[in-house]
């Protein structure tokens, strides 16, 4: 075998194990990177090779760029090196009119799921494009033009009107904008109370809404007694001016007899006391006196206005105790025999 023919065998192995190991790395670089779609309203500008970044820097490449529908399928492969968050947004940006765009990944992996390989973004932005701009400002010129709002003058002279009643303000202006952003700075600090209260005022309305019915019914009842009001307007204007009256009478008495009621509140202090002490009593008066008028009525015959009763002789007896009934004999004298003796 030549030495050529060696030389020539060598360098092909060489080829061969260079080629090899590119072809391996670029297997294992795919295998390794993520592959994943996002749907955009459209891709203006966008390419397969153009970048794929998170934080300005470049983590990938767009593979492919094809119609889905009425949207764009955008294929993408972010390198084995990086990971973003599965819930991560992918935004088109346009650095400058006519450069190349590329696709942002709003949020790169930090803690929670990555996103993984067949995964389709659907939360997509794109930007506003030029054309879109200047329709819209010819829009707004055509709005307020002479064929507009200006047809007959009146927004010059609003502006007329706002320019003179501005002029020598702007002290005042300069000052409103800097309590304004104060504000702002102020309902920055306490958005988690902001937000608070405006939770609660959507369970408000929540519960209004739920008790629709039960509101229409108060406030057609209210408006019942406003009417009701409304027609006796005079009637409650002379009760209203009666007891005027009346207050005004009240207190010339009260002032003229200011010594007498103080006397009279002092000597109510023994009867209300007498009351307080005997509350007890009272209460049980209260609950037995009726029941002693219904028997009273049950014991009364009409027809002959008589009241029956009936007598328990088992009850009397001769013997006493100091006036109680005795329980035997010997525990009671004889009161009775004792009487008649000192009777003699």
């Amino acid at each position: 075998m030549s030495s050529v023919l060696k030389q020539t065998l060598a360098l092909m192995v060489v080829l061969a194990l260079v080629v090899g190991a590119w072809l391996g790395f670029r297997w294992l670089s795919e295998r390794q990177a993520t592959q994943f779609d996002a749907l955009f309203e459209s891709s203006i500008g966008l390419y397969p090779g153009s970048d794929v970044q998170m934080l300005g820097v470049a983590v990938g490449k767009v593979t492919a760029v094809e119609p889905d529908g009425g949207q764009v399928r955008v294929s993408m492969r972010l390198e084995g090196d990086y990971a973003a968050s599965a819930d991560t947004e992918a935004v088109i940006i346009a650095p400058t009119l006519v450069s190349d765009r590329f696709v942002q990944l709003t949020k790169p992996h930090e803690n929670g799921p990555e996103l993984e390989s067949g995964t389709t973004i659907t939360e997509t932005a794109v930007p506003v494009e030029i054309d879109q701009m200047y329709e819209s400002l010819e829009d707004i010129g055509t709005q307020l033009g002479p064929h507009g709002a200006n047809e007959n003058g009146a927004l010059a002279d609003l502006l007329t009107v706002f320019a003179e009643n501005l002029d020598g303000q702007g002290a005042d202006l300069n000052q409103m904008i800097e309590e304004f952003g104060k504000m702002t700075g102020t309902l920055s600090a306490t958005d988690e109370d902001l937000f608070a209260t405006i939770a609660n005022f959507k369970e408000f309305n929540d519960m209004l809404v739920e008790n629709d019915r039960t509101l229409a019914t108060a406030n057609t009842q209210l408006a019942t007694v406003a009417d009701f009001l409304a027609e006796d307007r005079q009637d409650m204007q002379s009760a209203i001016a009666n007891l005027g009256q009346a207050l005004g009478i009240l207190d010339d008495f009260i002032r003229d007899n200011r010594d007498n009621l103080q006397t009279s509140v002092e000597n109510l202090i023994g009867p209300t006391q007498v009351l307080v002490n005997q509350k007890q009593a009272l209460e049980e008066s209260v609950r037995t006196i009726p029941l002693v008028l219904q028997n009273f009525l049950n014991a009364y015959e009409p027809g002959s206005n008589t009241l029956h009763g009936r007598g328990n002789l088992n009850e009397l007896t001769v013997w006493s105790n100091s006036g109680l009934a005795a329980q035997t004999s010997e525990q009671a004298p004889l009161t009775l025999f004792s009487e008649l003796e000192d009777g003699q």
